[in-house]
């Protein structure tokens, strides 16, 4: 079971269900008026919550992956949205596996930017690039504008790793911000 649901036009969360051990939650996101979070048909992964229950009976997702669409609704633009969750226990190592895959990343394709900034007292790291891609079942290949963005929680000992990704490379470009301010609004902790 996937919950991706929205609050009042300016909250989302991200969260899953597993059958035995409940209802866990990845992150809170603040959207813009005119953006939205769907669901898709792609079932999250939830392997491993936390210990504590917070909020309205909830525990964070330790161990999982989720994917959604995030939609411009201004423009009728959607773009996949891709979290995967992983408990780390501490900042060096969290660091270390954002450098190597950052590292790999670039080396896929044309970095455009990579930055630092602070999101909810945490360090966060992203980058943006462009590569091509053979997609599945066709002959050609596509030009993919890329945005990933890590951070780590040291409160709830995760980190964080999403990507979103367009072949409607200027849209991508014209709403880059628009998404990092998305993605800065996360709230990973309580």
């Amino acid at each position: 079971m996937n919950d991706i649901d929205k609050e009042k036009g300016c909250e989302a969360v991200l969260a899953a269900t597993n059958p035995l051990l409940g209802r866990g939650v990845f992150v809170f996101l603040k959207l813009p008026e005119s953006w939205n979070l769907l669901k898709t048909s792609m079932s999250p992964e939830c392997n491993a919550l936390g210990k504590e229950i917070v909020g309205n009976g909830f525990r964070w997702i330790t161990s999982g992956f989720i994917h959604a669409i995030l939609v411009n609704e201004q423009k009728h633009q959607a773009y996949p949205i891709f979290l995967e969750v992983k408990e780390v226990f501490d900042n060096e190592k969290a660091l270390e596996i954002i450098r190597r895959r950052f590292d790999k990343l670039v080396k896929e394709g044309e970095r455009i930017e990579m930055k630092k900034m602070r999101i909810n007292g945490h360090e966060a790291h992203y980058v943006t690039w462009i590569n091509q891609k053979r997609m599945f079942l066709k002959r050609k290949k596509v030009t993919l504008a890329n945005l990933e963005y890590a951070t780590y929680c040291d409160a709830t000992k995760r980190l964080m790793l999403f990507r979103i990704s367009s072949s409607h490379i200027e849209n991508f470009m014209e709403d880059e911000e628009k998404m990092l301010s998305i993605l800065s609004s996360l709230t990973c902790h309580l």
